[in-house]
């Protein structure tokens, strides 16, 4: 004797009813897994969103003399230029190993979704740091607080007050920003080529300790040099052109363009970058440790250059 049987998926599943704001959307996904149900809850989004998702899912349950055999054939491809974050899961039931989901997305820009999460903004701290206050991200922040709120960033997750939020790469690039100090003059091009060639310039006009940092668009970030003695009138090339090429601007294979951040910071005394030594070019990945050197330029005089990377 063979059985045939299939769930039967929970009535708000069915009916696709849970309630939600203009803002929201929400996404119905079914999968042997929880991780599975959420991908494709996540591919019902992206599908009302009206960005491109392929998605298939089947479940197949037969039951024959007491065996149970399950076949589960997927095949989700997202191509979306929307990326969905910070997602928050709202229901979820698991019925004959079976899972169902329902997700939640705010269909907001980031800075609307952070205020969403603050009642009373006159508790908050206000930000001070030149470089983060000239940033595009905190300019926006600001268009909803009133104010600047002090940021904290940490592996890959920007707190303000209480709340913590993920960081992706699109809000990272906001962090990016060219800045001139009177104190310290950098130069290098704006535009390169993959696999170019280039050299950086510093001029100093302030006695200190100066260090060269590159973060790229991933998270990823490389110490240059760091902790160098210079005078009022010290000129620094970076590499050595006598020893070196240059710099090579570089893209990953599955990228057309990148913008990097080079950063260049003066201090009156020397700061611990061993963090970075053991960290930043090997795990940087997940660690997304760049927050620190945010917070390391306190006190520094800073001039920074974003540099755009083509094919």
């Amino acid at each position: 004797l063979t059985i045939s049987a299939i769930a039967s998926p929970p009535k708000w599943y069915i009916e696709n009813n849970i309630p939600f704001k203009a803002y929201e959307n929400i996404g119905y996904g079914v999968g042997a897994s929880k991780v599975e149900a959420k991908q494709n809850a996540k591919a019902d989004i992206s599908n009302s969103l009206q960005t491109t998702i392929k998605s298939s899912f089947i479940i197949n349950k037969n039951y024959s003399n007491d065996s149970y055999s399950k076949s589960v054939n997927r095949n989700v491809e997202e191509i979306s230029n929307v990326e969905l974050d910070n997602l928050i899961q709202i229901k979820s039931e698991y019925i004959d190993n079976i899972y169902y989901v329902a997700i939640k997305y705010i269909n907001l820009p980031f800075a609307k979704k952070v205020r969403l999460k603050f009642d009373d903004v006159s508790v908050l701290k206000k930000e001070t740091n030149s470089y983060i206050l000239n940033t595009l991200l905190l300019k926006e922040l600001k268009d909803e607080f009133g104010f600047y709120p002090k940021i904290t960033i940490n592996k890959g997750n920007l707190t303000i007050g209480n709340q913590s939020f993920n960081i992706n790469k699109n809000i990272l690039k906001k962090l990016f920003s060219s800045n001139t100090n009177s104190n310290l003059k950098l130069q290098l091009p704006k535009q390169l080529k993959h696999q170019e060639y280039y050299f950086i310039n510093l001029k100093s006009k302030k006695s200190g300790y100066v260090t060269l940092i590159q973060i790229y668009e991933n998270g990823e970030t490389s110490i240059l040099f760091s902790n160098k003695t210079v005078n009022n009138s010290t000129q620094l090339e970076y590499p050595n052109k006598n020893e070196y090429d240059g710099l090579e601007a570089y893209l990953n294979d599955n990228q057309t363009k990148a913008k990097d951040l080079t950063i260049a910071m003066i201090c009156k005394e020397k700061k611990d970058f061993s963090y970075f030594d053991n960290i930043s070019v090997y795990k940087e990945k997940h660690a997304k440790v760049y927050g620190k050197i945010f917070d390391m330029m306190n006190g520094c005089n800073v001039g920074s250059k974003i540099i755009e990377i083509r094919r």
